[in-house]
């Protein structure tokens, strides 16, 4: 019911669009022109064109191009400003006769000008490369953006594929995001500023492939600390900026497509299910029936007592069609005769993908023996629901305030088969699991900005945000391979074939409220004074029920005949050859809640000693309380919940130096403590796997905070306002980091613990030039081509020491007692290159080549002197064209992975290195076709 509702209250936001969004008709006069930098002659996109003496203004498009429409005859005087430029007044400009008036402006670059003292008349476009440049350079952190426009450049279609582009971000699994070899528990995820809870109970950050790149405006990512940032990171803090009004109405629709080399066309296994399955809301299909709800341990032994299960034990066979996706989105800007302003964004897109792989996986002990060894293969269809509106409100007094509202839903429908053995069962084993995954984040937020007064600004944002992670009905099937086509069951433990289900939900609410005073005297030293308030609060509630089978059926079968024999008709004793039945048995472990709150305040001051030098120092004083709800593996149903607390106060001063050698150029020196707090999952001993018969892991109630202590040092010139060449040296040393570690037992079970030390240091270097200004030529070709690299290495250690060992709850025995951080690569580095062409006024196509690769980086580590698992390097080619047609036709190609290289996990040996895992991806073709009312 719930998911239906959820798919109305979709279609009805899809409507509201369609309806509500309105094309206005054009009135006769119009000025337009394209604004350009006078010492370049390169277009500025986002520069503010505005009326003077009235609200009307624009930004320029991506040409740099502006046209302001529907304008009566009359004498009329144009403001042009932008970030870093003298502002710039165009007068005497006469319109008669309803005719087009062509105004060209070219802006002179201002020396030594601050951010904070430019006064923007209209909205500034944070979308594109060049703004974000602007701002990154006048910023006294080190930040780094990605907008909209080079997503769509690069063919990124989430926020996780973005991050990726930017210098030193590389993504684990598809999932795990790691900053400067630092991985989820030390970054922070952010929504327009605001905290956002993770779908997945086994991270700290939200998966950031669930948020596509239609709702982004644009990605940051801030490498080093300052006050008025939530203190628990020392990687990085992502924050992801959400589309917002625009300044001219629109409505928009685009439709996509992809095909997958190994996947489009080929045999494909999935779920037996309804559209609501297709749409990815398929959660209420495979909910826990009612009668197994009602009970604590559930158990059936006759068909009248039938739980009612709704999915099949076997998948249907089909062939994998081409993925598809929609989008629609809209928007306008209304100036009411007050002279305020009122705006308004809605968008809500939807993809699907299928993929396909197979490989092998295989674990090996101290002998080089495998404890298990399967040839694998995965098929997943998986689907993307999202939808985001925005309301603005602006007052004449450029007092404004916004509304904004985000819906995702994601889900996975996964088929993971193996075929092999492990070395505790006699013969070849066949296990199939068949799991559906459904997350969806429901987030609100109300900010403002207000000028209290002409020293003193108030900003404010509040925000809530829920998280619903269901597992609904995940099913396992375990045979004996009989090495001629059939199978037979395993019934070596009740829980060979079962079905599971697990639900999270989590609230999280939160707030900041800042004030910056500027200081009366402009000659003054001292120039500014932030402070402010922070709040948060989340709780998690999770729980999980294995509902296994004893079998008492034993027939040769084939794997997709499982339904003719584990069915309702069938249910009995289980202790003949007749008959199953459903029993569970109660694991307390399964259920946990955890609560987290924060309360901070702040102050920082900016000092700036001449047009040069400027420092910028401050201190946070948070105080946090985390608290973890749990049962051990010998508790009853009715045995109340152990609590293990965390409560701690931290000071976590930082300052920031920056040096202007020239108007283009800097230097930048930045030092802070932080902290990394454990996860909730990683504090709850609740044990889990991710397959038949592979490893465990399990978490550990007494996880204490690591406390993180960070330097960063940055130089940056910019050749021009769309060009950088930037070099950054960072360090840090953490104390007690927590780490994923393998426990001395019969099984491979892995849990969380406090190591002693971390070391992580490295080094970033960015180029971003106009290949006809590399060579000092006017030639259009090359001005058209652009060129960028940026390159990581990154040195990381970390050290377990004798009484680490010693006093730890678990018996642990670390292969390695020195070696690199999990997740941490060597070297990262990404190429781009790009060639503009224009066909005509309204048309042109950008090609653009990208590549990327990452080197070895630790995946497992060792225990009882076996080795350590490592993901090896892959080489990723893609290429994009993006082809405008005209102003409202625009096509999409990309042609993604080209290389298709092998993804391998190795385990290293003094003497030999063995697989882990290895599998392909396949190359992907995708189109997008969109169109512009």
């Amino acid at each position: 019911m719930k998911s239906q509702l959820n798919l109305k209250a979709l279609i009805m936001l899809i409507a509201g669009i369609i309806f509500s969004t309105t094309v206005f008709s054009q009135d006769s006069g119009r000025i337009s022109g394209t604004v350009s930098d006078k010492k370049t002659g390169e277009t500025v996109v986002g520069a503010s064109v505005k009326l003077k003496g009235t609200n009307r203004g624009m930004a320029t498009d991506a040409n740099g191009k502006y046209i302001l429409s529907g304008l009566s005859d009359g004498t009329y005087t144009i403001q042009v400003s932008y970030v870093g430029y003298l502002p710039t007044e165009i007068t005497d400009i006469t319109l008669s006769g309803g005719k087009l008036v062509t105004v060209n402006v070219m802006l002179e670059e201002e020396a030594g000008q601050s951010l904070q003292s430019v006064q923007i008349t209209a909205k500034v476009n944070r979308e594109n490369a060049a703004a974000l440049n602007v701002e990154r350079k006048n910023s006294t952190l080190v930040i780094q953006k990605i907008g909209a426009q080079e997503l769509a450049l690069k063919g990124l279609s989430n926020v996780s594929e973005g991050v990726t582009k930017i210098a030193g971000i590389s993504v684990v699994g598809n999932k795990n995001v790691f900053v400067r070899g630092l991985g989820d528990r030390y970054n922070n995820t952010t929504l327009n500023g605001l905290p956002i809870p993770s779908t997945n109970p086994d991270l700290k950050l939200i998966p950031l492939d669930i948020f596509p790149s239609s709702l982004v405006k644009n990605i940051g990512v801030t490498k080093s600390y300052s006050p008025e940032l939530y203190g628990d990171f020392s990687g990085g803090s992502i924050d992801i900026v959400t589309k917002d009004y625009p300044e001219k109405g629109f409505f928009k629709v685009g439709i996509s497509s992809g095909y997958n080399s190994i996947t489009t066309g080929k045999d494909f296994l999935s779920t037996k299910g309804s559209a609501l399955n297709y749409l990815g809301f398929a959660r209420g299909d495979r909910e826990l029936p009612a009668r197994v709800a009602r009970t604590r341990v559930f158990e059936s032994t006759s068909p009248a007592n039938a739980p009612g299960f709704n999915t099949a034990w076997s998948p249907e066979e089909r062939t994998a069609p081409v993925s598809t996706g929609f989008n629609f989105s809209g928007g306008d800007l209304y100036t009411l005769e007050s002279g305020s302003q009122v705006g308004f964004l809605a968008n809500v897109t939807y993809k699907n993908d299928y993929r396909f792989n197979d490989g092998v996986s295989a674990i090996y002990n101290a002998q080089q023996a495998p404890d298990y060894f399967y040839n694998t293969r995965r098929y997943s269809f998986t689907t993307n629901t999202s939808s985001l509106l925005n309301l603005y409100y602006k007052t004449k007094n450029n007092n404004s305030y916004s509304i904004t509202g985000v819906y995702v839903n994601d889900s996975s429908n996964d088929i993971f088969d193996q075929n092999g053995f492990k070395n505790d069962l006699s013969g070849n084993i066949y296990a199939r699991r068949d799991a559906y995954v459904q997350n969806s984040l429901l987030n609100t937020q109300f900010s403002g900005n207000n000028s209290l007064s002409d020293r003193l600004k108030l900003k404010f944002a509040f925000g809530y945000a829920n998280i619903k992670g269901s597992t609904p009905d995940r099913v396992q099937n375990s045979f004996i391979d009989n090495e001629n086509g059939t199978y037979s069951f395993l019934k070596f433990n009740t829980s060979d074939n079962h079905r599971f289900f697990a639900d999270l939900e989590e609230d999280d609410f939160s707030g900041n409220v800042s004030f910056e005073l500027v200081s009366k005297n402009e000659d003054a030293i001292f120039k500014t004074l932030q402070f402010g308030f922070q709040g948060r609060h989340k709780n998690r509630v999770f729980g999980s029920r294995q509902i296994d089978t004893k079998i008492g059926l034993s027939p040769t079968l084939m794997v997709n005949q499982v339904d003719q024999y584990l069915n309702d008709g069938n249910l009995g004793s289980g202790e003949d050859n007749a008959t199953f039945r459903y029993q569970e048995s109660y694991f307390a472990p399964n259920n946990y809640e955890a609560d987290l709150s924060v309360a901070a305040s702040y102050v920082n001051f900016n000092f700036q000693f001449n047009n040069k030098l400027k420092l910028i120092a401050g201190v946070r004083g948070e105080y946090s309380n985390q608290n973890t709800y749990f049962k051990t593996g010998n508790q009853t149903y009715d045995s109340p919940y152990q609590v293990n607390t965390l409560d701690n106060i931290d000071i976590l001063p930082a300052a920031t130096l920056k040096y202007n050698f020239t108007e283009s150029s800097n230097i930048l020196f930045a030092a802070s403590r932080t902290i990394s707090r454990p996860q909730f999952v990683e504090a709850a001993p609740f044990r889990y796997n991710v397959g038949f018969g592979i490893a465990e892991g399990e978490g550990n109630p007494d996880l204490v905070n690591s406390s993180n202590y960070n330097a960063d040092l940055k130089y940056e010139w910019y050749p021009s306002n769309s060009e950088l060449v930037a070099l950054s040296a960072f360090g840090k040393y953490i104390d007690k980091p927590i780490e994923l570690s393998q426990v001395n037992s019969a099984d491979p079970l892995f849990t969380y613990i406090n190591t002693d030390q971390a070391i992580v240091a490295g080094l970033e270097f960015e180029y971003n030039r106009n290949v006809g200004n590399i060579f000092g030529s006017g030639s259009k070709v090359l001005k058209a081509m652009s060129a960028g690299i940026n390159a990581s290495y990154i040195y990381s250690q970390i050290k377990v020491s004798d009484e680490t060992i010693n006093t730890s709850a678990k018996p642990i025995a670390p292969t390695n007692r020195s070696r690199p951080l999990f997740g941490a690569s060597p070297y990262l580095v990404n190429l781009d290159y790009s060639y503009r062409q224009e066909w005509s006024a309204k048309s042109n196509t950008t090609f653009t080549v990208t590549y990327n690769v990452f080197g070895k980086r630790l995946f497992v580590a060792g225990a009882q002197q076996a080795g350590d698992i490592y993901e090896m390097p892959v080489n990723t080619l893609d290429f994009i064209v993006n082809t405008k047609i005209n102003s409202r036709i625009g096509l999409d190609l990309s042609v993604g992975n080209i290389l298709n290289p092998t993804v391998k996990f190795q385990q290293e040996f003094n003497d030999n290195n063995l697989s882990y895992n290895e599998y392909k991806k396949g190359t992907n073709v995708g189109i997008n076709l969109n169109y512009t009312f």
